[in-house]
């Protein structure tokens, strides 16, 4: 599993701006504590407070205006005239449901302000301010149409450098966006206006673009004498346009008290889904379900209309009703069983019992795990790959890697958000007392399109389109040379990625060349062939990422012997001795590698499930089994027959020579 560095910096990713309309005599988000504000510029204050548990995002309001949402606990607001500014702050949960706002701060910005700044941080924020909008011009072409009755969609040209875009509707800062495009919705009728600003990585913001006008009618036929005659052909196509079809089946079922899981049809062509409940507009989702929570008891109503990659709508699909009983009973999973106070070191006390893992010739048993218990055992494993969730000093930072499909679970995660949030939704740890099984789920969580490589954890977790898990041994067991084997059943899905993996323990600054030893990967679609491989870079430091060299062995990386290896388990091995790795299937050796490369470092073991990325589509993978590029797992379809797939794994164990 080659990991390909360095990462691009992620543009925000936008969240739903609807609030879906529940009880209110209750709120299910306390309000964020101690708010704050720090001058940090000559217009410039960065906004924080402390993180409220639950929270999906939260809505800023500077000066009586709601000015940005955003996953993060803090906000830094560029282009504030002198004076005066105050803050207040409400935490939203993942119901869409706001909490009370904080207690409102203000802050004085002009140049008598109390906030002392050291001379280094002055002297940056003087060039950042020169350079405020040197090289970031204003956007251009900014347009709007009515998209749907009281609806409309903005749109402006992209701006080189820029990664966001501060999107200003009827004079109030509304959101932050990535794209190209941001709609409003429930205008009144009447004259409406947008501008635009845009914005690098390092926060400098440019002028504001020129004010865009649109009279909305209310009806989206009817042309706006506000826009040219091409603005209002599109106008007058965009709802219910034939082109879309409705979705088809809508339907809901109450899965436990107050919550309905509302479904409908795949629809051809559509890229998302507008959801209203009860009358009301409840948000968008590119999946074919919704949850809506915490109704009452009572009848409920439901349709949905497709939306395709042109922005353009279709009918609203029949209207379905659902008596919500707030009695449906479902069973709560029982606890896992915790792991056995004796079992706090590096072998599992159940492998002294097995013959035949401690009677290796001349070989130590030196790590090792049964899986035998209710939990994963923390003394062994983290619960996460190292570089997912780790904290920056600023956030816990979640990434992508190879373009994969899935958000790993970390139920072993230091981040309260993430414990609150991901965990109750999945834990694809499951552990039956005799083996460990880690199961991919869709991900109720998803929110919008995969556009960001690493982010903080609700930026991740809401773009991707499965929840899965990793377990790996990093700064709890480690070692150079050796025999490592686990005796493994892989998926055989389309779209899965399974691995079995050693990676380099040494950070980049404690040196390293990122040496990683592939024992066992495959790709779902073609269960018949197994991979072997040995990875590393030169050149590594603090700055870059190094030079990659993907060595195969011989007399094949890609192994073929005929066998399904999806049917049963079979044990997966390598011998690492100095200048030499050999790998092994099932006690017979498929593969070597002579090459002193492989001495430089000591490593760690990983098991995980990944799913899809850049190779899982590589059309020449598998003795050509791939994907074509034009069908890229996973698509719609891939989506509606996932099947909930586990890698399974019996033992995992290590020795070193004697």
């Amino acid at each position: 599993m080659n990991l390909l560095q360095p990462l691009t910096f992620p543009a925000r990713l936008q969240f739903a701006l609807f609030a879906l309309l529940v009880c209110t005599n209750a709120l299910a988000i306390d309000a964020p504590a101690n708010p704050r504000g720090t001058v940090t510029g000559a217009s410039q204050i960065k906004w924080e407070w402390d993180w409220a548990p639950g929270a999906k995002e939260f809505e800023i309001v500077v000066d009586g205006s709601q000015v940005f949402k955003t996953p993060n606990p803090y906000y830094v607001h560029n282009n504030l005239w002198q004076g005066e500014h105050s803050m207040r702050v409400r935490a939203i949960d993942w119901n869409n449901q706001f909490s009370a706002s904080s207690a409102t701060i203000k802050i004085n910005l002009g140049a008598q302000s109390t906030v002392q700044q050291s001379t280094e941080t002055q002297r940056a924020t003087q060039v950042n301010q020169s350079t405020n909008t040197a090289g970031l011009s204003a956007p251009t072409n900014v347009s709007g149409t009515e998209t749907e009755s009281q609806t409309a969609t903005w749109t402006w040209s992209a701006v080189p450098s820029a990664t966001k875009y501060e999107v200003t509707v009827d004079g109030s800062a509304v959101d932050i966006t990535s794209e190209l495009q941001y709609t409003s919705r429930n205008l009144w009728k009447g004259e409406h206006s947008l501008s635009v600003k845009a914005l690098n990585d390092a926060n400098q913001i440019s002028a504001q673009s020129e004010t865009f006008k649109l009279i909305i009618t209310g009806n989206a036929s009817q042309a706006s004498t506000a826009q040219s005659a091409t603005t209002q052909t599109n106008s007058g196509t965009n709802e219910d346009n034939g082109s879309v079809q409705t979705p088809a089946n809508p339907r809901g079922s109450e899965i436990e008290p107050s919550v309905v899981k509302w479904e409908w049809d795949w629809t051809p062509g559509a890229t998302q889904y507008e959801v209203t409940v009860d009358g009301a507009q409840v948000g968008t989702t590119t999946d074919t379900h919704y949850y809506s929570r915490n109704l009452w008891t009572g009848d409920h109503s439901f349709r949905v209309k497709a939306i395709n990659g042109q922005w353009q709508y279709s009918a609203p699909s029949d209207t379905v009703k659902l008596y919500v009983t707030n009695n449906t009973s479902q069973a709560a999973a029982p606890p896992p069983t915790p792991v056995a106070q004796n079992d706090t070191g590096l072998i599992d006390p159940i492998s002294w019992t097995i013959p035949e893992a401690t009677n290796k010739p001349n070989y130590e048993l030196v790590f090792s795990d049964e899986f035998n218990g209710g939990s994963i055992n923390p003394n062994r494993w983290h619960t996460q790959l190292r570089w997912d969730g780790e904290w920056n000093g600023e956030r816990y930072e979640y990434r992508v890697i190879n373009g994969e499909s899935q958000f790993y679970v970390n139920t072993l995660s230091p981040d309260q958000g993430h414990k609150d949030t991901v965990v109750p939704k999945h834990n694809p740890f499951e552990l039956d007392g005799q083996r460990l099984a880690i199961r991919a789920i869709r991900n109720p969580l998803k929110q919008g399109p995969t556009t960001s490589s690493h982010g903080s954890l609700y930026e991740m977790v809401s773009q991707q389109d499965f929840l899965s898990g990793a377990i790996a041994s990093y700064d709890k067991f480690k070692q150079k040379y050796g025999y490592f084997e686990a005796r493994i059943k892989i998926p055989g899905q389309t779209g899965t990625f399974p691995a079995f993996w050693l990676h380099h323990q040494n950070r980049v600054y404690e040196g390293t060349h990122k040496s990683e030893i592939d024992i066992m990967e495959n790709l779902g679609h073609a269960p018949h062939y197994v991979y072997n491989s040995f990875h590393y870079f030169n050149n590594v430091t603090t700055s870059y990422g190094g030079d990659p060299n993907l060595i195969k062995p011989y007399p094949e990386g890609q192994i073929f012997t005929g066998t399904d290896y999806s049917q049963d388990y079979h044990v997966y091995a390598v011998e690492w001795e100095p200048n030499k790795i050999t790998w092994f299937i099932d006690g017979q050796q498929v593969s070597e590698l002579n090459n002193g490369n492989v001495n430089y470092e000591e490593l760690y073991i990983i098991l995980n499930l990944a799913l899809g990325g850049n190779w899982t589509n590589y059309p020449t993978s598998s003795g050509g089994l791939g994907r074509p590029s034009n069908e890229r797992w996973p698509t719609q379809n891939d989506i509606n027959q996932f099947n909930n797939p586990a890698l399974e794994i019996d033992y995992v164990r290590a020795y070193k020579r004697r």
